[in-house]
């Protein structure tokens, strides 16, 4: 997945080695995000990464530095996610990164994994996230008091969440008000057209194999099968009919002649 200036990509060895430094508890990014705050180890995160749990991208400037990591997991019922993650080098904090890598990662779940429901999470002392999550449209769905554990004393936390149809609401705005905006489509719709037409094109021709076309003709060929057998039968029946008929016929017994009586002067007797 690949913005105007980051990409996400499946995490190499060397970046599951930062990515649990940046996780780490005496990193400044665990301390802002409240993300782990606890010791995690690069085979950790890759277990997680395989097995599904919680999958990681690495977020790499197109140079192809990694700079930070975006995450989501499965929650609830099928369609929901809870999405997390950081730009991880505070050098390159306030740069747009994160927004970035964030809007690739719900493009995808969204648009490509035909997700219904998005949740986030964050820290109320967390400034640039509540600044951007509030721009992206999330919605406030409440506050979890007392939720993390910072500097001697608890702070509360938010949850937000974004649906499907808002999601597809705020691209049509977002081309509405800019002209030239193009969706987050991996294929162009000019190209999916292009596609639909050569399958047009092969159903067109008479010659056009199909798994319906074969359907019918197996079909017509078995009805033509059956048809054939019930005629084959009917002869038969009928010759069997017209072979026992003329048997009993020729089994029949003649009737006796008629006497007429003795000849009385060469006439035969009335």
């Amino acid at each position: 997945m690949k913005g105007r200036r980051v990409t996400l990509v499946r995490p190499t060895e060397a970046d599951y080695e930062l990515i649990a430094e940046w996780l780490g508890p005496a990193s400044p990014t665990a301390v802002l995000t409240a993300d782990t705050g606890e010791f995690v180890t690069p085979e950790d995160l890759k277990r997680y990464n395989d097995s599904g749990e919680i999958r990681q991208f690495a977020v790499r400037t197109l140079d192809g530095t990694t700079v930070g990591t975006v995450n989501y997991r499965r929650q609830g019922p099928v369609g929901s996610y809870v999405i997390g993650g950081a730009i991880g080098d505070p050098s390159m904090w306030q740069r747009g990164l994160g927004a970035e890598a964030f809007d690739l990662l719900i493009d995808h779940l969204f648009h490509a994994r035909n997700a219904h429901r998005m949740q986030f999470t964050t820290a109320l002392y967390n400034k640039s996230v509540l600044r951007m999550v509030t721009r992206a449209g999330f919605v406030l769905e409440g506050i979890l008091r007392e939720y993390h554990y910072l500097d001697g004393r608890y702070h509360h936390a938010a949850v937000w969440s974004l649906l499907r149809h808002e999601y597809y609401d705020s691209l049509a705005e977002q081309a509405r008000r800019t002209p030239g905006f193009t969706g987050p489509d991996a294929i162009p719709e000019s190209a999916k057209a292009e596609a639909l037409a050569v399958l047009c094109d092969h159903l067109r021709r008479p010659e056009a194999e199909t798994s319906i076309k074969i359907l019918l003709e197996d079909a017509d060929a078995e009805s033509a099968s059956r048809a054939a057998a019930r005629t084959a039968g009917a002869a038969a029946a009928a010759a069997a009919l017209t072979g026992a008929v003329s048997d009993a016929v020729s089994h029949t017994v003649p009737a006796p002649a008629t006497s007429a009586g003795p000849a009385v002067n060469g006439e035969a007797a009335r």
